[in-house]
């Protein structure tokens, strides 16, 4: 029965460092990585164009519809 409670335990420590190695590796390379996109996406929002306010006029010839078929029919 000794044979088996050594393989018991050689089992759980294994798993005890595998479940560590996995931890560290999450802390030391998926961590970093995600806060270093949250850093880049902070400097690209703070270095876009604001964005133009919409309560302002525009007067352009351009932008004037010109209404058609005003002629005066009254005098036909």
């Amino acid at each position: 029965m000794k044979h088996n409670s050594t393989i018991s335990n050689q089992t759980k420590l294994s798993r005890k460092i595998v479940s560590k190695v996995i931890f560290t590796i999450s802390w030391l390379v998926i961590f970093p990585v995600i806060v270093i996109a949250g850093i880049i996406d902070v400097v690209i929002k703070h270095n876009k164009p604001s964005k133009v306010n919409d309560n302002f006029q525009v007067y352009s010839d351009q932008s004037k519809i010109v209404p058609k078929n005003t002629k005066d029919k009254s005098n036909s």
